[in-house]
């Protein structure tokens, strides 16, 4: 399973973490698993010619799970391809959030009656649709939960408002991280502290091992009104001579710092 926490930091950002441990009935399968991924929307109009070429709404948003791995990357994968080839016409508004919700949570629900005819409901997940919604501009949040009961699968969609202080949490032993945040949120020196509790919260989860299937490193991703973006985490690291560097940026456990260059271009991200 997982834990992914989704909270709005502050007016321009929403952010979210996850624990990045993939593990099933015979132990851990990666230490390094994305939970947090984007979703692109791409909106055409037709042109002059009368093809759909020309490009009037761009977009990117959060999608975040807990459960099976292969349903909700599977379904991930083809939303994402839904969603960045939509075309209408010439007075065609963008899709609100709960519209694309909707799409994504009826590719996830195909996805976990595909997976689950064999594996019966190891093929669940619970996932989570966040961003600005391009219509109002609102910080909202998606929650799809499957509903188990009856064959076809179907799933209930719950909309948070995030400006309420909300934090929408998905996976493992829920009550017990929302009972760490309320913590850190109380006992927070600094307004930063504060708006990074459920970060902080998740960490000292996976240092104690409190949870069995939540472990591996901090996994973060960020949404501003049009843009998605990979939020590298910032740690302490044993210096190894002669490089004097004491501190990491790490994407999903690994050291983005120590990786080779990609032609004559290093990679960067920036970290917190």
């Amino acid at each position: 399973m997982t834990l992914v926490a989704v909270w709005l930091f502050d007016e321009t950002q929403i952010h979210a973490v996850a624990d990045t441990r993939i593990s099933h009935d015979r132990g851990v399968a990666t230490e390094h698993g994305p939970k947090i991924l984007p979703i692109a929307v791409l909106c055409r109009r037709p042109s002059p010619s009368g093809f759909f070429s020309v490009e009037h709404f761009r977009a990117e948003f959060g999608f975040a799970y807990s459960g099976s791995t292969l349903s909700a990357l599977a379904a991930h994968a083809l939303a994402n391809i839904v969603c960045s080839n939509l075309i209408g016409l010439e007075d065609s508004r963008p899709p609100s959030l709960e519209d694309i919700a909707r799409a994504v949570g009826s590719i996830c629900i195909q996805y976990m009656g595909d997976v689950c005819a064999l594996s019966d409901k190891a093929g669940l997940f619970k996932a989570i649709l966040f961003g600005f919604c391009p219509q109002s501009k609102k910080p909202l949040a998606f929650k799809l939960t499957p509903e188990t009961t009856t064959f076809p699968i179907k799933g209930a969609l719950d909309e948070r408002d995030l400006t309420t202080g909300n934090v929408v949490i998905i996976g493992d032993q829920t009550q017990l991280l929302r009972d760490r945040i309320d913590e850190r949120r109380a006992t927070a020196e600094h307004p930063i502290v504060a708006a990074d509790a459920p970060k902080f919260a998740l960490q000292s989860l996976i240092d104690e091992n409190a949870i069995e299937s939540v472990g591996g490193a901090i996994q973060q991703g960020s949404v501003s009104l049009h843009r998605f973006d990979v939020v590298a985490t910032a740690r302490p690291i044993q210096p190894q001579p002669p490089s004097p560097r004491n501190y990491g940026r790490f994407v999903l456990g690994f050291d983005i710092d120590s990786m080779s260059t990609i032609g004559s271009y290093q990679v960067s991200l920036s970290a917190r």
